[in-house]
C-alpha cells in the first residue's frame, strides 16, 4: 500500500514550511517538496519518539552492572545512529529508512536536522498532542467551582503535574541552557510559548468576568497570563528537582496555589468598586521610608 502525507497522525500531516527550513537540494521547489515529503516527517518523528523515551515521565530504571543507574547528559541520545535505528524501525504510514544514506541526502549536517526537530517540536501544533485536553476541564473549574480558592489550588496542583509529565517540557529545559548560542532555538521556544498561553489567556479572560473581578490598573491580561505562566513553570521545576520539597502537597491545598492566589490578590480587584491605584503605588504608599543618617 502506498501512503501519503495525508495518511499520517497529526500534527505529521500538516505543512511544515517555514518549519523545516534546513534540507538539502540546489532547486528551491526541491527543497519545498522534500520538507513536506514522508522521508522529513519519518525523520521528524523518529526524532520526537527518541525525545518522548528519554525525556518523557522517568520509569523505574534498572542499575547498570556497576550499581548505577543510566544517566544521558543533554541531546546525546538524538545521535545520528540512534536516529538511524529508530527511522529503520517506524511503522507505515512513516517511512521506514535503512542506513545513513537517506538521512545524509536530507540534511547537510546533523546540527541542521536538529535545529529542524526542535523547530518542529515546539511549534504550537505540538504543544496539545502532549498536554492533553485537560485544560477545558482546569478552565471550568476556575470559572464554576463554588470555592474559587479551591478551583486555584486544584487547578494548579493538576497543571503542575501534567507540565511535569511533558517530554516538551523537559527538552525546553535542556535546550534554554545553550539557547543564547542559536536564535533559533529562542523563535521556536516563543512559538511553543504561543499554543501554550493563548488558550489560557482566554480561560483568564472569562474567569475574572465570572468571578467578578477586573484586573488593576496597570496590568494587561497578557502580563497576567505571563506572570501566571512564569510562577507555574517555577514550581514545576522545583517538583522536577526536589519531588520531597513539598512545593506540590495535593490538590486541596499546595504552596503552589498559594504563591498564585497571592499573585492574582495582586493584581484583580471588584468590578463593582471605584478602580483603585496600581500595585506600584499601594506598596510605594506603605512602605516605611528609609532615613538615612547624616
Amino acid at each position: 500500500m502506498t501512503y501519503g502525507k495525508k495518511d499520517l497522525p497529526y500534527p505529521y500531516s500538516q505543512d511544515f514550511s517555514g518549519i523545516v527550513t534546513r534540507v538539502k537540494g540546489v532547486r528551491e521547489s526541491t527543497r519545498a517538496a522534500l520538507v513536506n515529503s514522508l522521508k522529513v516527517a519519518s525523520y521528524l518523528k523518529a526524532g520526537a519518539n527518541l525525545v518522548e523515551r528519554n525525556l518523557g515521565a522517568p520509569k523505574v530504571v534498572a542499575p547498570n552492572s556497576d550499581g548505577r543507574k543510566e544517566y544521558w547528559s543533554g541531546l546525546n541520545f538524538l545521535s545520528e545512529r540512534a536516529l538511524s535505528r529508530e527511522v529503520a524501525e517506524l511503522e507505515p504510514p512513516f517511512l521506514r529508512q535503512r542506513g545513513t544514506g537517506p538521512y545524509r541526502s536530507t540534511w547537510a549536517s546533523h546540527d541542521d536536522y536538529l535545529n529542524d526537530l526542535l523547530a518542529f517540536l515546539f511549534h504550537a501544533m505540538n504543544y496539545d498532542p502532549q498536554y492533553g485536553a485537560e485544560l477545558e476541564t482546569r478552565g471550568d473549574w476556575l470559572a464554576t467551582d463554588d470555592s474559587f480558592v479551591d478551583a486555584v489550588h486544584r487547578a494548579v496542583f493538576h497543571e503542575i503535574l501534567a507540565i511535569c509529565r511533558m517530554p516538551l517540557f523537559r527538552l525546553q529545559l535542556v535546550v534554554c541552557a545553550t539557547a543564547d548560542r542559536n536564535d533559533g532555538i529562542h523563535d521556536a521556544i516563543a512559538n511553543n510559548y504561543a499554543g501554550a498561553l493563548d488558550p489560557w489567556m482566554k480561560v483568564y479572560e472569562q474567569t475574572i468576568a465570572a468571578r467578578g473581578f477586573r484586573l488593576r490598573e496597570g496590568i494587561t491580561l497578557e502580563q497576567f497570563t505571563n506572570i501566571l505562566a512564569a510562577m507555574t513553570e517555577g514550581f514545576a521545576i522545583r517538583h522536577l528537582g526536589d519531588p520531597g520539597s513539598g512545593v506540590l502537597g495535593g490538590p486541596a491545598d499546595n504552596l503552589a496555589g498559594m504563591g498564585i492566589l497571592a499573585m492574582m490578590n495582586s493584581y484583580l480587584e471588584p468590578a463593582d468598586e471605584p478602580p483603585g491605584p496600581t500595585l506600584r503605588e499601594v506598596f510605594e504608599g506603605a512602605a516605611q521610608p528609609i532615613e538615612h543618617g547624616e
